[in-house]
């Protein structure tokens, strides 16, 4: 997709402060928003980085305490230096200055818990006797901060001290530029290992850029960095499906696919990449996000994705412009005009991704929203065995979605869940994956699937034998079979692979066959070496279900007595005869969890096989009430 690169010309991407015309040209509510978040922030005190905070991680796994007080220092640094940009009257500029100040005196950018992961170590804290300086996610948002703050106000800094403006050159080249370019090892890079790579490639990649274009005059190597960032993003590009699906979930692409957005665009600033617009890979690793979306804010969330996601629209506006795809353009114009709920849009002030920021302040779209969006029926992902089909496109919030993952259980933010399924009815969530709890120590460790939302019975899949799935590239789907003629989507898969040899498992094949206004209906045939427990279904509900009258009574046989309605918008029907039902409770204790469902309580129902088999065959059928 990306050529070999020359730099043809000087990277200028914004105005600098001294363009006033430019500045003041920032609309009204852009202004007000920046200007006044700023007059506030001024009044406070710079958040201290106390040492006990970073090595909250290595004594209890938090990672939250030290990460929110050095994220809110370097958001309220940008936005100072875009509140006086924008007024233009130097009364942000000293207290820049100190927030300049205090993130050179930091002894690392890194967070303490991608210390740890790097250093393969117990760190409680950062040594400054290390030879060895790592680059993570956030040495290289820090880094890229520093450079636009550089960028932007450095005259300005300078005429106040210009011992401040030559520390912001030697910090960002001691954290970030001499280590990228010293160790090729990392193994985010991809460079020295053939091993699978995430949103940390373009994440960081996109950061480096942008230092290493504008500290081009004062650090030697630049143009040798420049060359290592496109060797680097080379990397994940290949290993992206054709498809352009995305295996982090629609939360991560807004680091993965959008990062390398905006790599294309700022290496757009030096040098000619308009050809990179035509690849047909790039254009469908930008419409996955309106494959995958259900309605309001929902999209269909697997991996550690969360329910509801914020979109990146201007960015995505002018991708879908720049690779001509007319749907992602209608697509984002229409969140902007539906955007009822608040949590569509990604928020103006977000640190991390400053270029995206900047480019959507100077970014002039007024244009109307000629069509109304349509959803795309159905969808399907081979590279990541995702299939997604739905009942109605022009109207989503009406009718039934279906989506479906096949996949293996070592994928980048991996939940053991081959053969999971969510599903949405009238805009409303009815079978859920849960997403992940708030981050700690145990999420990226070895003890990562004792925790409940990554195990594969809290997902919408069965347990064979007692067991559960494992973690790991070789527990996968096999065999898996997409069709969807005469407007009937059907998707099948051998969920055998994804258990341990001890499940005893010949064969488990999951059939979805999807009829737009009729329903969906899924049929598990199954094959066992042995059966030491009844096979038991889990299905991971938003709401309680809610069973027939008669079965609550107890086991009676007939089609009500099969029916169990999930929140008051679907039944779910089987046999009764093969199976009891019983439901369990969870509580949503982790406060991001109860964040992202709004609610105390996700439910399990578990559909448990009455007697010991070794072959089967079960159908279940969902259908709008």
């Amino acid at each position: 997709m990306i050529k070999e690169v020359k730099i043809i010309k000087d990277f200028l991407p914004f105005p600098k402060f001294q363009d006033r015309k430019s500045w003041d040209k920032i609309n009204n509510t852009d202004r007000i928003f920046f200007v006044t978040a700023a007059r506030e922030l001024i009044k406070q005190e710079w958040k201290v980085l106390p040492a006990m905070r970073y090595m909250d991680f290595y004594r209890n796994g938090n990672r939250t305490l030290y990460q929110t007080l050095s994220f809110e220092r370097r958001s309220k640094l940008f936005n100072l230096c875009l509140a006086e940009c924008i007024e233009g009257k130097g009364n942000f500029l000293e207290e820049i200055i100190n927030g300049v100040w205090l993130i050179c005196e930091e002894t690392t950018w890194v967070i303490p818990a991608h210390l740890n992961e790097f250093k393969q170590l117990k760190y409680e804290l950062p040594s400054i006797e290390d030879k060895r300086i790592i680059v993570d996610l956030f040495s290289a948002e820090t880094a890229s901060l520093l450079s636009w703050v550089y960028y932007l106000l450095g005259e300005e800094i300078e005429k106040l001290s210009p011992i401040v403006k030559r520390r912001m050159e030697l910090e960002v080249e001691r954290q970030v530029l001499a280590p990228y370019l010293d160790n090729d090892d990392y193994r985010w890079m991809g460079l020295a290992n053939s091993e699978s790579i995430n949103n940390w490639n373009p994440w960081i990649n996109s950061n480096m850029l942008i230092s290493y274009l504008i500290f081009k005059r004062t650090f030697s190597r630049a143009d040798a960095g420049i060359a290592r960032t496109v060797k680097s993003i080379k990397r994940f590009i290949d290993i992206y499906a054709e498809d352009g699906g995305c295996d982090e979930g629609p939360s991560y692409f807004g680091a993965a696919a959008c990062s390398l957005f905006d790599y294309i665009e700022e290496l757009g600033e030096v040098s000619d990449v308009s050809y990179i617009y035509e690849s047909s890979k790039l254009r469908n690793m930008a419409s996955y996000i309106y494959k995958v979306y259900i309605d309001k804010d929902y999209f269909a969330n697997f991996a550690d994705a969360p329910p509801r996601v914020a979109i990146q629209t201007k960015l995505l506006k002018r991708i879908g412009k720049k690779t001509l795809d007319k749907t992602l353009v209608d697509f984002v114009s229409w969140l902007e005009q539906n955007d009822n709920s608040g949590g569509l849009l990604y928020p103006r002030n977000r640190i991390g991704r400053l270029y995206r920021m900047l480019a959507d302040l100077f970014t002039n779209d007024d244009e109307k929203r000629e069509s109304p969006f349509n959803v795309p029926l159905v969808n399907y992902f081979e590279g990541i065995q995702v299939v997604s089909a739905r009942d109605n496109g022009t109207t989503p919030c009406k009718g039934m979605v279906l989506v479906a993952k096949g996949g293996n259980n070592a994928e980048s933010h991996n939940h053991n869940d081959v053969g999971n399924f969510i599903l949405y009815c009238d805009g409303n969530p009815v079978l859920v994956d849960a997403g992940v709890e708030t981050y700690t120590k145990t999420t990226f460790n070895d003890q990562r699937y004792t925790l409940w939302p990554m195990r594969s019975i809290y997902h919408s899949v069965p347990a064979i034998n007692g067991m559960e799935q494992s973690a790991g590239q070789s527990f996968k789907a096999r065999d898996a079979n997409y069709d969807s003629t005469g407007g009937i989507t059907s998707f099948s898969l051998d969920l055998a692979s994804a258990y341990p040899a001890e499940a005893g498992v010949k064969s488990y094949r999951r059939e979805f066959i999807f009829r737009p206004g009729e329903g969906l209906s899924i049929t598990d045939s199954y094959e066992l070496s042995e059966c030491r427990e009844p096979l038991e279904l889990n299905f991971l509900c938003h709401d309680k279900p809610a069973f027939s009258q008669a079965q609550s009574q107890g086991p009676v046989t007939g089609t009500q007595a099969g029916t169990i309605i999930l929140s008051g918008k679907v039944s779910l029907s089987h046999d009764p005869e093969l199976l009891s039902a019983e439901v369990d409770e969870i509580k949503l204790m982790d406060p991001k969890l109860h964040g992202d469902w709004e609610k105390d309580y996700l439910y399990r129902l578990r559909l448990t096989m009455k007697e010991k088999e070794l072959s089967g065959k079960l159908l279940f059928s969902f259908v709008m009430i």
